[in-house]
């Protein structure tokens, strides 16, 4: 798998972790939707920083997590709720 195939991958699952869609990416990050599609498939060729960054911000994560191959995000998922995370925030 390569590094792109593990960020589509674990943008799509934290974003199902956080019941996220990507109009609700697009208004917590103003990163356009067909760019949010592009690296929700795997099909980008690269991404910026400032995109990774802004991804974490909102996905409410690490940007090294977005990259991590053996990302478990269900781990995660107790945190969310006793933080209270939802996208409404």
């Amino acid at each position: 798998m390569n590094l792109s195939e593990i960020f589509a991958r674990n943008l799509r699952v934290r974003m199902a972790t956080l019941d996220y869609k990507t109009s609700d990416l697009f208004r917590l990050t103003g990163i356009a939707k067909t760019t949010l599609m592009a690296l929700q498939s795997g099909h980008n060729k690269g991404v910026q920083f400032t995109t990774v960054e802004k991804l974490a911000v909102a996905l409410k994560c690490n940007p090294w997590q977005l990259f991590d191959e053996d990302m478990n995000w269900t781990a995660y998922k107790w945190a969310n709720k006793y933080q209270g995370v939802n996208k409404n925030e």
